[in-house]
């Protein structure tokens, strides 16, 4: 399933519960693996490190939630804006010719929310879609948060989605005052990208470069993403959704941060998070097992 909400309006935030169709009330585990912020097509980005990691954690999973930032558009070093997107969906397309059998969903990040790379998931994405118009077996609809979990299914243009007891995010969510407003802005800041296939890389791509060469990225991650305030901002935002996405979760699973989380509890709640494939950052998957 894809959705169009524009990453730059003030719409709500698209929200999705994966069911099981046909399935009542009865419950069976499920295998799934959360991989976030690996920042391809970055000169930051140490992805090569932990490939094996990745491939591990999908191989695990019936579903593989990938949690945001996956790519770098603004800041790609591997061309323009055209040739950095068709680089990213033969990406996602490999795994998925892989894998043909596991269900894949894709969660919008700040880093690749541009409306021009959404566009290009949706198309990738639509020959894989469950339909959404299935009956359970009450012969009642499946209502329009609910997505189909079937093997190959490809779920895209999600800012949350819910597996059981468990609530997975990218995590961007709490910035710009927590707001669908303020969200759209911050994420309409990475919206920008190369004009020429021989462009270098803007003046700040490098500046940060350096930062993250000198470790001060971690400082300043560590700065803005406190721990505990994340994850209560978090709490905050789940609160203000409908009362279906957060009713009843026990775990949350988000990225963003760039700080690995392994279900830290607090407020009563599990907190996990993957770290980021970028230089000096602690980084892997998070694979969980849920009742679905």
């Amino acid at each position: 399933m894809s959705h169009d909400r524009i990453s730059h309006d003030s719409s709500p935030p698209n929200l999705a519960t994966l069911v099981r169709p046909g399935s009542g009330n009865a419950k069976r585990q499920l295998t799934v693996a959360f991989v976030s912020d690996l920042h391809l097509l970055s000169s930051r980005s140490n992805y090569g490190e932990h490939h094996r990691v990745v491939r591990k954690a999908v191989e695990s999973a019936d579903v593989c939630v990938w949690g945001g930032d996956l790519f770098d558009f603004c800041w790609s070093c591997e061309g323009d804006g055209p040739t950095s997107r068709r680089i990213a969906v033969d990406w996602l397309e490999a795994w998925r010719e892989e894998f043909p059998e596991k269900s894949f969903v894709y969660l919008t990040g700040n880093h690749d929310a541009q409306p021009e790379f959404q566009t290009a998931l949706a198309q990738w994405a639509a020959p894989y879609q469950p339909s959404t118009r299935q009956q359970n077996s009450a012969s009642q609809p499946i209502w329009n948060h609910e997505l189909p979990l079937q093997p190959g299914g490809v779920h895209v243009g999600l800012d949350a989605i819910r597996v059981g007891n468990c609530l997975m995010v990218h995590g961007d969510v709490i910035e710009g005052g927590g707001s669908h407003a303020g969200l759209g802005r911050y994420r309409s800041r990475w919206h920008h990208e190369r004009t020429d296939i021989h462009e270098p890389p803007a003046i700040r791509n490098h500046l940060y470069n350096a930062a993250v060469s000198a470790r001060l990225h971690l400082a300043t991650a560590g700065a803005v993403h406190r721990r505990k305030r994340v994850c209560m901002r978090l709490l905050r935002w789940v609160r203000e959704q409908p009362e279906w996405l957060g009713h009843g979760i026990e775990q949350i699973v988000f990225g963003h941060t760039h700080r690995r989380l392994r279900g830290v509890r607090i407020a009563g709640y599990e907190f996990y998070n993957a770290g980021a494939a970028v230089k000096h950052v602690p980084f892997e998957p998070v694979v969980l097992d849920l009742s679905l």
